[in-house]
C-alpha cells in the first residue's frame, strides 16, 4: 500500500532524506522521525517531527501541474485569512511552497501546522451536536468572506455530475441505473443564477474536521475550495457528518438541524431550501460514481469502503418521508 504513496510524488530515496532538508529548509530543528498519513485520495502528506516539535508535511501529486500547484497555495493564504480555526502555514523562503531536488526528482511542498488531535474520521465517531453546530458556525464564516478565487475543476463537486457521470456510468452497477439517470436530468433543471453563491470549503466532511487534545475543532484541507452555490458546502456536510448509519431517525433530526444552525448567520432562500435535497442526492451519488471508478482501477483501500458505504446509506434514507421531515 506505501508504494502507491510513494509513487504519488515519485519518491525513490528514504523519506527521512527529504524530511532532513525540509527541516534546514524550513529551519524546523533537528530531525527526528516522520509518520505517513493514509487518508486522502490526491498528495503525499506525512507528519515531521523534529526537537522543536511536530509539522504536518504536504508534497503535492507529480501529476499536479503548475497551475494546480499555485491554485492550491492561493487557497491555502485565502483559508488562513479567514476568521476560522484552521492550520497555519509556514513560510519556507519568500513565500509557503518550497521546491526540492533530490536524487533527480523535484519535490513541491508546503509545511502546516501540526494538529494534536485525530480527525472524526480516524476517530471513527459521529460529531455531537454541539460540535455539528460549531462546523457549521465556521463554515458560515467562510461563507460571509468577501473572497473569491480562481476556479478550479474537481471530480468530487456537485456541479460537475453530469460531465463526471457520462464518462463514469459503465463502471456503476446496474442497480443505479434508473436512480442516477433522473440525478443527472434533475440537476440539468437547476436554474444555478438563482442559487446564491459564495467562496465555499467543498469538503468539510469527517476525515477533513480534526478535534485536538482540547477538543477544540479545526477545518483543514481547502484544495476544492471554489466560489460556488453555498448549498454545496450544506449538502456535502450534512450527508456525511449528520449520517447515522443506524439511524434514520437520528439522521432526520441532525439534517434538519444542521439547516436551521445555518440559518442562524445565512438565511437560506426558498429555492435554496426547494433544491437541497437534490444537492444532498448528489453528493452521495457522486461519491458512489467516484469510488465505483475507483474499485474499476483495483484500488480497494478500507477509506474507499468506507465513503461507499456512506454514500449508500444515505442515498437509501433520501425518500419523500424523510424530507417531509426536515424541510
Amino acid at each position: 500500500m506505501l508504494e502507491e504513496f510513494y509513487d504519488r510524488i515519485n519518491l525513490k530515496s528514504d523519506l527521512s532524506d527529504l524530511s532532513k532538508v525540509i527541516c534546514e529548509k524550513y529551519n524546523l530543528g533537528q530531525y527526528i522521525s516522520e509518520e505517513i498519513i493514509l487518508v486522502g485520495y490526491e498528495d503525499f502528506n506525512f507528519i515531521l517531527t523534529t526537537d522543536t516539535g511536530k509539522f504536518c508535511v504536504k508534497v503535492f501529486n507529480k501529476e499536479r501541474t503548475y497551475e494546480d500547484v499555485k491554485n492550491y497555495i492561493d487557497r491555502i493564504e485565502l483559508a488562513n485569512s479567514l476568521n476560522i480555526n484552521t492550520p497555519k502555514v509556514h513560510n519556507c523562503n519568500n513565500g509557503i511552497l518550497c521546491e526540492i531536488a533530490l536524487n533527480n526528482v523535484k519535490f513541491r511542498l508546503c509545511v502546516f501546522q501540526y494538529i494534536d488531535g485525530k480527525s472524526f474520521y480516524d476517530l471513527n465517531e459521529i460529531p455531537t451536536e454541539t460540535e455539528i453546530k460549531n462546523i457549521i458556525e465556521q463554515m458560515a464564516h467562510i461563507h460571509n468572506a468577501k473572497l473569491k478565487s480562481d476556479f478550479i475543476y474537481d471530480k468530487w463537486t456537485i456541479t460537475n455530475f453530469v460531465k463526471e457521470y457520462k464518462e463514469k456510468e459503465k463502471y456503476l452497477s446496474n442497480k443505479y441505473n434508473e436512480v442516477f439517470k433522473s440525478l443527472a436530468h434533475k440537476i440539468t433543471n437547476v436554474k444555478f443564477e438563482e442559487l446564491p453563491t459564495s467562496f465555499v470549503h467543498g469538503d468539510i466532511i469527517s476525515s477533513n474536521v480534526m478535534k485536538d487534545k482540547s477538543n477544540k475543532l479545526w477545518i483543514i484541507d481547502f484544495a476544492v475550495s471554489n466560489y460556488l452555490p453555498r448549498i454545496v458546502d450544506l449538502a456535502v456536510t450534512s450527508c456525511n457528518l449528520c449520517l447515522n448509519p443506524e439511524s434514520i431517525d437520528k439522521t432526520i433530526s441532525s439534517t434538519k438541524m444542521i439547516l436551521e444552525e445555518y440559518q442562524k448567520y445565512n438565511k437560506l432562500t426558498d429555492y435554496e431550501l426547494e433544491y437541497f435535497p437534490l444537492f444532498y442526492d448528489l453528493a452521495n451519488a457522486m461519491g458512489i460514481l467516484q469510488i465505483s471508478y475507483l474499485n474499476s482501477l483495483g484500488e480497494t483501500s478500507e477509506e474507499d469502503k468506507f465513503w461507499l458505504t456512506e454514500s449508500e446509506k444515505g442515498l437509501s434514507f433520501s425518500t419523500p418521508d424523510f424530507w417531509k421531515s426536515i424541510i
